[in-house]
């Protein structure tokens, strides 16, 4: 491969930039796929090499063997994606591009002064920080949070460990039931659109039969010709978009594997750290304070398996022990 910044006579020609190391960790061949079309140039004359939209990469899967393992890559990109930054005090908070508001959708910043004590701190959402009548403020602090986490993340180690085999059955059939329920909306509006686009191009053909044996004008002609074709593009478009998303989703396949390979490294939980969130979490989402109940909704997305109730399936399987040992 040809090295674009030669190292300087003296310097150390083994240590990779940055950059060079941001590469490696984006680079998707790594699964054994071949990726088409990352770069074009301006014209044959130039040599400069323009990088392509992702979007407009072409991607052949299976090419050759892999040398990473998919969800290892997913873990990855997942890290990078919530990176987390240091704030105006130059610290960085393990929860750090974690941290969803429920109702707007907007990230969770962490709040801080140099006179807090580690009880103080909290975080806020950022769109109240915008405005006030935008959203309600949303703050936890980050002990409780710690908390929270670290309680639920114990819960998930102890129900795989002790039911992995009832865990697999149960994320599959949560996964496959969001699936299906989307899956059915997604393919009933295709159908129709499909539907409305073969309906179209019937009428251009009765339109330009109309239109020759002079029962329609050339004027009435091109404007509903003109409405037609607006109306077939946009269907069509939409129906494109349509089948990618169905094709998507029907790659993505629930790897429990992968979650319970992670579970088996962390069996003694007692603190928590940045890498070791980044691997099980995807998301966690807060919802405001109930002012009655004085109680707020805490949601965490895991990577692989989406939310999931731990507390909830660890009671089931224990209540099924229970009635087997009292049957038997």
């Amino acid at each position: 491969m040809k090295v674009g910044n030669k190292p300087k006579p003296g310097a150390n020609p083994y240590k990779w930039t940055n950059e060079t190391v941001s590469r490696m960790l984006e680079k998707i061949e790594y699964l054994g796929h071949t990726v088409n079309f990352k770069t074009r140039k301006q014209s044959y004359k130039s040599k400069k090499k323009l990088w392509n939209d992702p979007s407009e990469w072409v991607i052949f899967e299976n090419t050759q063997p892999p040398i990473v393992e998919e969800s290892v890559f997913l873990i990855v990109q997942n890290i990078r994606k919530s990176r987390r930054r240091p704030t105006k005090m130059g610290d960085m908070g393990i929860f750090s591009g974690l941290l969803y508001c429920a109702e707007c959708g907007g990230k969770m910043y962490q709040c801080r002064a140099t006179n807090f004590t580690e009880e103080q701190k909290y975080f806020i959402c950022s769109t109240y920080r915008k405005g006030k009548d935008l959203c309600t403020t949303h703050s936890i602090k980050n002990v409780v949070l710690y908390e929270i986490v670290l309680k639920n993340l114990r819960e998930a180690i102890d129900y795989v460990t002790e039911h992995e085999a009832e865990f697999v059955q149960e994320a599959a059939d949560s996964r496959l039931r969001e699936r299906d329920a989307e899956f059915s909306r997604k393919r009933e509006t295709l159908s129709k659109a499909e539907t409305r686009i073969a309906e179209l191009d019937n009428l251009f053909k009765h339109l330009y039969e109309d239109n020759v044996t002079g029962k329609l004008s050339d004027e009435r002609f091109i404007k509903m010709s003109h409405d037609y074709e607006l109306e077939q593009s946009n269907l069509k478009a939409m129906a494109e978009v349509l089948r990618e998303e169905i094709k998507q989703q029907e790659k993505q396949k629930t790897n429990v594997k992968a979650f319970i390979s992670a579970v088996k490294k962390y069996t003694d939980m007692q603190q928590l750290d940045a890498a070791m969130l980044r691997e099980f979490i995807d998301r966690i989402e807060v919802s405001h304070t109930d002012k009655k109940s004085k109680t707020r909704e805490i949601t965490i997305v895991y990577n692989f398996i989406g939310a999931f109730d731990f507390e909830r399936a660890k009671e089931k399987a224990q209540n099924t022990t229970e009635k087997q040992q009292r049957t038997a």
